[in-house]
């Protein structure tokens, strides 16, 4: 038993977290899929509520870095964003915060049905 412990490689997941409007989830891609929708919509309607400004460029983009607990507590650890972008909406941060703070009840990852804490990077991209 202690040998097949130390076998598993506990920094995969089998699942990715979820939320419970992600239904019935059968495999990893289809758990990462889900969460990164809803953490992308979650954000995306806290973002619409502001006005942002954005570069000239096509599209900005922002790396949320989130920490999932095995308590499905999520946390939002850092976030990179451009020193233009973060100057021309000094707010921004707090707003993303905001979005984190706010998710509905997450299921953690699990690992042979064990939930699991779990670090991600989630890029956002501002339009």
């Amino acid at each position: 038993m202690q040998e097949e412990l130390k076998s598993i490689n506990w920094e995969e997941v089998d699942f990715y977290p979820t939320f419970q409007n992600c239904g019935v989830v059968t495999s990893k891609e289809e758990s990462k899929a889900c969460f990164e929708t809803q953490i992308k919509k979650a954000v995306s309607n806290r973002l619409k509520q502001q006005q942002i400004i954005t570069s000239t460029s096509a599209q900005d983009t922002v790396i949320l870095e989130l920490f999932i607990t095995e308590k499905g507590e999520a946390r939002l650890e850092t976030i990179s964003i451009s020193d233009e972008i973060s100057s021309r909406n000094p707010d921004l941060g707090n707003w993303l915060k905001e979005a984190i703070s706010q998710l509905p009840e997450v299921y953690p990852a699990q690992k042979r049905s064990v939930p699991v804490p779990l670090r991600t990077e989630l890029p956002i991209i501002l339009k």
